[in-house]
């Protein structure tokens, strides 16, 4: 392969996009011993990563998709011992809430995520109140507990990473477009970007929202569909300093966490949201109607928060698949393309989970902690989606 302008060499692997999952591939890769250079068209976090909300639970309807999460917990949890620095994580516990007629579902996820070995358990009203007394319940209201469960800090974490990445070599590109991919003789051989191309015997997309436009010309598409979800955040009063456990209301179909002394609020249900077309050019406020809905429904849940000011919203991107898991692995129609796409909101959590992965399936071939597989790009046109083993209709 021919070096040409604004790269000095060939790399191993070629990864596309700078946020959470690109580092943590990246990451995995050079810990592996092969030569790496990520290509970020922005800066580090600039997609959907900057903007999440990095909830860490637990709680799937799906086997494997809880052993990810469970692994994807304990690593950001101890960040330091994985990436040398913090993730921001707090620790305050997630509770899910559901009318007592999915009580046969709660107590099936419930179960899932005993079996792999997390702390879990069905609450009635008056364990909730014991455990969270700031929240408001009804007689009719069950819930499952996951006292391991928190968030971490987005920006802390993808500076942790990056961090990492540049101990372990990797060449961070940042403000370098990646415009399209080479293939030769159905192999990929580089990355055409604005500075040049990067000469590269494996290429991994970790773009998000910006996937399929890379695809497209090799006349290949990812089932992605881009939205745009919305979050809101309201200043807690203080009483309610002291936080709350994250809270997943499939009642009020919404969910929240603390965030500093604020509390971050999203919609559960996002079928409703709009559908982005070009990533790069999207509406990135918070609609009022917006706004409304959330203060309505989170106090319900946390009545302190109706003394609790609006501090506003921002609107961000998931990059949706039909069964709301992602692609994950080789693309069999070229030799050495990679994808890691269609996390549809579930990606931060799951960040480490992929990386470790990847790293193990660029070295060795194949998946050694967890076996990912059930999520290659081939199963929608093997007929075999992934599904829920205990579905509410807003979870995956």
């Amino acid at each position: 392969m021919s070096i040409e302008d604004g790269f000095s060499s060939p790399v191993d692997v070629a990864v596309i996009g700078g946020g959470v999952m690109g580092l943590c591939i990246a990451l995995e890769a050079a810990r592996r011993g092969l030569s790496v250079t990520l290509l970020e068209k922005r800066y580090i976090g600039a997609g959907a990563s900057g903007k999440s909300g990095a909830i860490l639970r637990q709680h799937y309807s799906n086997p494997l998709t809880v052993a990810m999460a469970r692994d994807g917990l304990k690593l950001y949890s101890d960040l330091e011992s994985w990436a040398g620095g913090p993730s921001g994580f707090q620790r305050v516990g997630c509770l899910i809430l559901a009318d007592r007629r999915e009580r046969a579902a709660l107590e099936g996820n419930v179960g899932l995520m005993r079996e792999a070995g997390c702390r879990a358990a069905l609450v009635t009203p008056e364990q909730i109140r014991a455990l969270a007394p700031m929240v408001a319940v009804e007689e009719d209201v069950l819930g499952a507990w996951e006292p391991d469960a928190g968030y971490c800090d987005p920006l802390i974490a993808l500076a942790t990473l990056e961090a990492a990445c540049a101990r372990e070599n990797v060449t961070l590109r940042a403000n370098c477009t990646a415009t399209g991919l080479r293939v030769e003789k159905e192999a990929v051989t580089g990355v055409e970007t604005h500075d040049g191309c990067l000469p590269a015997r494996r290429i991994i997309l970790a773009a998000g929202p910006w996937t399929n436009r890379l695809l497209a010309p090799l006349g290949l598409a990812l089932p992605i569909t881009t939205t745009r979800p919305t979050l809101a955040f309201f200043a807690r009063p203080h009483d309610l300093q002291s936080g709350h456990p994250v809270i997943g209301d499939l009642t009020g179909e919404f969910y929240c966490r603390p965030d500093e002394s604020r509390t971050l609020v999203g919609a559960l249900d996002i079928s409703g949201d709009d559908v982005v077309n070009d990533p790069d050019d999207y509406d990135e406020s918070a609609p009022d109607a917006f706004l409304r809905f959330c203060r309505e429904r989170v106090t319900r849940r946390l009545p302190a928060l109706q003394r609790g000011p609006g501090r506003g919203g921002y609107a961000g991107l998931y990059d949706c698949t039909p069964d709301m898991h992602p692609v994950l692995g080789a693309l069999p129609e070229i030799g050495g393309l990679y994808v890691a796409a269609g996390f549809s909101g579930h990606g931060f959590k799951l960040a480490p989970v992929v990386g470790r992965a990847f790293g193990e399936l660029l070295a060795t071939g194949t998946y050694e902690t967890l076996d990912l597989s059930p999520l290659a790009s081939t199963r929608y046109t093997e007929g075999k989606p992934v599904t829920a083993r205990y579905e509410y209709g807003l979870l995956g």
